[in-house]
């Protein structure tokens, strides 16, 4: 007994002494990464004003301008209906033979998981900076670059689809004596194509975003039109672009989280509804091939040109800049986890009160807070960098801010849903007992929800780092200002070795954050 008891303290002790270590090393952590970004409380609250003044000059918005902002819309909405239908026909082939179901050689299929997972660390701004050098200023570029980004996440996606089908219907198939387009024909496609559909939708609603941006480096659409506006200080216009950024996204978020929710539900549509629907996809593919006037050969040119130039700064790499690339890709990492931070820690009362459940608050209440997460993360990170930009100048500290503010809306919205999620059983057992509302929280809902709050965190930061990598091309530090910089001189050799920094360094944030959220859900 003596024994036993000797043994507990010492492993009560041993937890003690691993809290205080893994404290001291977060302390340390943190110290290290508000020092990187430049973050100061006092100079937020200082300048802060000016933030709210600049948006005090922005009211009201210029509707008078609305006649020459509709065919930028329409060209940002164009722009992400070409890239997602291009992307998509790009990534199926990757993720059939990117199956290890499918494709049982490591000489096929691990090269094709390769290229996979190279082309989703590049982040989606970079794609827009190199084709506008492969194919110039305009849509063409936009559609360029938004198709590399689209194949990468349906690819990634899907692929994950993929390793989880039925493997009896391929067997069945095989066993008859049919080839591998058969077996993919018959066993594979049918299994892939609703989960395919879905994360295709999903990447258009993405895209829509990323469209709206990418005109900043000169790949058409919006972004080029918010410049502009913000390069001759028309703040009302920027108010307007804004806005209608803002209503082109919440109307695509609708419409596609229907469409999303009626796949997952599995509500078979009527064939003439069915039909319906593939004319309106066709038509948009069709109106915007007409109307964005794609030139199909140019556009075959600029991937050729593309693939040449990547080969060309990814072979003859800037070396002798390394130890810099290092130095700003570590600014980023900075920028990424302060960002992530802070939205964490306001998320996680906003995922609470935005909850329909548990938070002893009227439904309508909830509903209300549930749509600050959906407004907020309806504006781009690079269009809230711009704005912080402008208020507190060029740096890291508008990065974090970004990012921050963003991330809000898309932790806080999960964060809503996790709550929602939570087994009732727990809670009315304790409250049964007699216990208060913070003994209930603490012992019955925490422990449920604060695994997956932790896991949706280290994912945001993986995205997060993505992001930070290259919003110092609009000035927000990190090393997208190095690839600023590079790419304003039209030294690709410099891009090259960020290139060879960034995509080592999220390949191994992306294999470790999936590795500790598997460990956190999975206990």
């Amino acid at each position: 007994m003596a024994q036993w008891t000797e043994r507990a303290r010492g492993e009560i002790w041993l937890r003690r002494l691993g809290f205080f270590l893994g404290l001291l090393f977060l302390i340390a952590l943190y110290g290290w990464a508000l020092r990187g970004v430049e973050f100061d409380l006092s100079s937020i609250f200082k300048y802060g004003g000016k933030f709210f003044e600049l948006l005090g000059r922005m009211y009201p918005p210029d509707f008078s301008a609305l006649p020459q902002l509709v065919r930028p819309l329409l060209q940002t909405l164009q722009m992400a209906t070409l890239g997602t239908f291009f992307g998509a026909l790009m990534a199926l082939p990757l993720v059939v033979f990117g199956s290890q179901l499918v494709v049982r050689s490591a000489l096929i299929y691990w090269p094709v998981r390769m290229i996979m997972n190279i082309l989703r660390t590049i982040p989606d701004l970079l794609y827009a900076v190199l084709f506008v050098a492969a194919m110039g200023f305009g849509p063409a570029a936009g559609v360029g670059a938004l198709s590399f980004f689209a194949c990468a996440i349906i690819a990634k996606l899907t692929s994950e689809s993929a390793d989880n089908i039925n493997p009896k219907p391929i067997e069945a198939v095989e066993a008859v004596g049919a080839g591998k387009l058969q077996v993919i024909r018959y066993a594979v496609l049918p299994q892939l194509i609703p989960a395919f559909i879905d994360h295709v939708i999903y990447v258009f609603e993405l895209n829509v975003r990323v469209s709206a941006v990418m005109g900043y480096v000169g790949a058409g659409g919006m972004g080029m039109q918010l410049t502009t506006a913000m390069e001759w200080r028309n703040y009302s216009q920027v108010l307007t672009i804004a806005l209608l950024i803002f209503a082109l996204v919440i109307v695509i978020d609708l419409v596609a989280n229907r469409i999303r929710d009626a796949f997952v539900q599995g509500i078979v549509l009527p064939r003439p509804l069915r039909f319906l629907g593939l004319s309106v996809v066709a038509t948009l593919i069709v109106w915007s091939f007409i109307s964005l006037e794609v030139d199909f050969n140019r556009l075959v040119k600029g991937f050729d040109y593309f693939r040449n130039l990547v080969w060309a700064i990814v072979t003859d790499p800037a070396t002798e800049y390394f130890e810099l690339a290092v130095q700003r890709m570590i600014q980023s990492l900075q920028i990424a986890l302060v960002g992530t931070t802070i939205s964490f820690l306001l998320s996680v009362p906003l995922g609470f009160l935005a909850a329909r459940r548990h938070v002893g608050m009227p439904v309508a209440f909830a509903v209300g807070m549930k749509q600050i997460p959906n407004i907020i993360r309806a504006f781009p990170e690079l269009i809230l960098a711009i704005f912080f930009i402008a208020t507190f100048g060029p740096g890291p500290l508008p990065g974090v801010l970004a990012i921050a503010i963003h991330s809000i809306g898309m932790l806080g919205k999960f964060n809503a849903e996790i709550v929602e999620k939570i087994r009732k059983e727990p809670v009315e057992a304790l409250q049964s007992s007699g216990a208060s509302r913070l003994q209930v929280f603490r012992y019955a809902v925490l422990p449920q929800v604060l695994p997956e709050f932790l896991a949706l965190f280290i994912y945001r930061f993986e995205i997060n780092v993505r992001a930070a990598s290259v919003l110092g091309i609009v000035g927000a530090g990190g090393i997208g200002s190095l690839i600023n910089e590079a790419q304003s001189y039209r030294a690709w050799d410099i891009v090259g070795i960020c290139l060879v920094v960034i995509i080592p360094t999220v390949m191994v944030i992306d294999f470790l954050s999936a590795r500790i959220r598997k460990k956190l859900i999975e206990g």
